[in-house]
């Protein structure tokens, strides 16, 4: 509540530290102010020491998205890019293996996709004690579906293994991995990373390109979730069979990163039968199971500039748009927007560009 409230133990704690305070009130030049301190005594919190803070995207391209992220966020944001012709979601995750080698270890990053992606109201300091909450290094976003479909079926026996060695909610309705959010240490981040770039199948391109010549150039697009699931797999049976540390952690009831996309069958009381699925009604190419991506408007309730789905008691820090049709994201983001939760574009780009060499 507002109410200032105080016991034996409270005390005790506030004693002890007023000495140092009144020290770094008194050192200087330059000395501290009243909300630096305050902001000192937040971080100090926390379980472990945070040296940085930074959301970190992949854009190929200047896209309209980028200025409302750098204003919704809660940490400053970092936009990479490379030269040269788009090669799928290969050139992202590169991108951000390539970044984590000058990311100090004590750093929490959080990678997240350029284009879909919005703040939802919720400050930094709330989003690192939600990612404290979870006790791993790593969180992953999850969705309501497996994609792409060529993990199904060792991504189903992961996420049941998961569940089965107390890690997470093996059957919350959002349990499969989603690689368009992740936030974690830069020294996790670059272990995970650094798997994924040994063991990928993009080391073989030949194979890589007649896969996707066979299934569709959509699985191009996918290559990044591909490969986190193929880590996420191998990361939970290394757990299971070897008594490996636990790294990550599925964000399985959206508390960090929401998303707008659901699965019909999860949600028979929200979604009726005059809910159709797919795109524009019609079945999606890469999608095996009816996914709702025009959820109706009503199914999320907006509240001081922060909007929560009906299904879910808490409201994410971030919402994101998955999947190749966003109605239902762009319909949340244009609310906020009517409702004066977005300050107007500013004349200069609040992010910071930054281009990674590409990998040869």
């Amino acid at each position: 509540g507002r109410h200032a409230w105080t016991n034996k133990k409270i005390r005790t704690v506030a004693d002890s530290l007023r000495p140092s305070i009144a020290t770094w009130r008194e050192a200087g030049p330059p000395k501290l102010d009243e909300d630096e301190l305050r902001q000192a005594l937040q971080w100090a919190m926390y379980p472990q020491r945070v040296a940085s803070t930074q959301v970190v995207v992949y854009a190929n391209k200047q896209h309209e998205n980028l200025g409302l992220l750098t204003e919704t966020s809660p940490f400053p944001l970092t936009v990479l890019t490379q030269e040269g012709e788009w090669k799928g979601t290969l050139d992202k995750l590169l991108a951000y293996w390539t970044y984590l080698r000058s990311v100090d270890d004590d750093a929490v990053v959080v990678f997240c996709d350029a284009f879909d992606v919005f703040g939802n109201g919720v400050d930094g300091h709330e989003l690192l004690r939600r990612f404290f909450a979870f006790g791993r290094p790593i969180v992953l976003a999850t969705e309501e579906n497996v994609f792409p479909r060529e993990v199904e079926a060792q991504a189903f026996a992961a996420v049941e293994a998961y569940g089965a060695l107390g890690l997470g909610n093996a059957s919350a309705a959002s349990r499969f991995v989603n690689a368009g959010g992740i936030i974690g240490f830069g020294w996790a981040l670059r272990r995970m990373y650094d798997d994924m770039q040994e063991n990928m199948v993009a080391h073989m391109p030949e194979l890589l390109q007649s896969h996707a010549d066979m299934t569709g150039h959509w699985f191009l697009h996918a290559y990044d979730q591909y490969e986190l699931w193929r880590f996420f797999i191998r990361h939970v049976f290394a757990i299971q069979d070897q008594g490996v540390k636990p790294l990550v952690a599925l964000d399985t009831e959206q508390v960090i990163f929401g998303s707008t996309v659901l699965r019909k069958d999860n949600w028979p009381m929200l979604l009726g039968d005059d809910i159709l699925g797919g795109v524009n009604g019609k079945h999606s190419i890469d999608v095996d199971v009816p996914l709702v991506f025009d959820a109706p408007q009503d199914l999320f309730e907006i509240r001081w500039c922060s909007a929560r789905f009906a299904g879910r008691r808490i409201r994410p820090v971030f919402w994101h748009g998955n999947g190749p049709w966003k109605p239902a994201w762009q319909g949340l983001r244009d609310r906020l927007a009517a409702g004066g939760c977005f300050a107007s574009p500013v004349a200069k780009p609040g992010y910071v560009l930054c281009e990674v060499p590409r990998k040869t």
